[in-house]
């Protein structure tokens, strides 16, 4: 599927502006704060609605699942009630209800939707939005109603499906798109700012983190570290962007050394997609 300089107006107001892009098999996570324009092009794909300009091809083709913010479930129908009658809304044949709620980590209990959590609704949405098989699933902030194991077991879930379709979902939770993503995509204010792959957008590029004791350093004591090309403090904990891993790291205990100061923790890695878009967002 190709999205081709797609806008998306508003009266006035750009949510789209000129984005394109192409889904490729695998999960794909779209990234970007409130109002940068995520589920007004989830909506666009799911052919809710149609953009103001621009093209996209491939997805009338395309058997879509789609699962909203806040799923759309007849309050007095059951779960197994729920994954039936969507199955007659679209023509599909020969689908197991208990089956598909279980792969879904949802039991097949006799309660209407109107009576599950909110964990067990969003599970429901998930099933539903799988019924007839879609090639193409769309995920608007799947885990957002979910605790933390629930939050582990729609991301084992996704691992499962992606290969055997295209996924793109939007998420808050930065940690969940760096471990599911195979390509991200990040918008701000309407317009697509990065794609790739995780490793893509992260580069070489490593991050050492350090933690004092009883810390009066300032931003003026690490100032001109060689092998350094940015630092940040987060609270009591310096952290230090190096293309350089060997030459930073010497640069920082030269300077530990210097300024007399105890090390309580040195921990060495990459950046993370929650650094990379608090960067591109500041």
């Amino acid at each position: 599927m190709k999205v081709t300089h797609i806008s998306k107006h508003f009266g006035s107001f750009k949510a789209l502006d000129d984005v394109s892009f192409e889904l490729r098999p695998g999960c794909t996570s779209l990234l970007g704060e409130n109002g940068a324009g995520k589920t007004t092009l989830i909506n666009l794909l799911a052919r809710v609605t149609n953009p103001t300009s621009g093209d996209v091809s491939g997805h009338v083709q395309t058997r879509i699942g789609y699962l909203p913010q806040r799923p759309a479930l007849y309050p007095s129908l059951t779960p197994v009630e729920t994954i039936r009658y969507a199955a007659e809304l679209t023509g599909t044949k020969h689908v197991d209800p208990v089956k598909l709620l279980k792969r879904v980590g949802l039991e097949p209990v006799d309660r209407p939707a109107a009576n599950l959590s909110g964990g067990m609704r969003q599970r429901l949405g998930i099933a539903q939005a799988l019924v007839h098989d879609p090639e193409l699933l769309l995920l608007d902030e799947p885990v957002s109603a979910l605790d933390p194991r629930g939050r582990r077991e729609v991301l084992d879930l996704l691992s499962d499906l992606k290969r055997e379709r295209m996924i793109l979902y939007s998420t808050h939770v930065l940690p969940d798109a760096e471990e599911a993503s195979d390509w991200v995509l990040l918008l701000r204010q309407g317009k697509l700012l990065m794609e790739g792959t995780v490793t893509d957008l992260l580069g070489s590029k490593s991050t050492i983190e350090l933690r004092l004791f009883d810390d009066e350093t300032s931003g003026a004591d690490w100032n001109q570290l060689e092998g350094v090309t940015q630092t940040i403090q987060h609270g009591s904990t310096w952290v230090f962007e190096s293309s350089d891993r060997e030459l930073a790291e010497r640069a920082i205990l030269r300077r530990v050394l210097e300024l007399n100061v105890v090390i309580q923790s040195l921990h060495v890695g990459h950046p993370s997609l929650e650094s990379l878009f608090l960067e591109v967002n500041a």
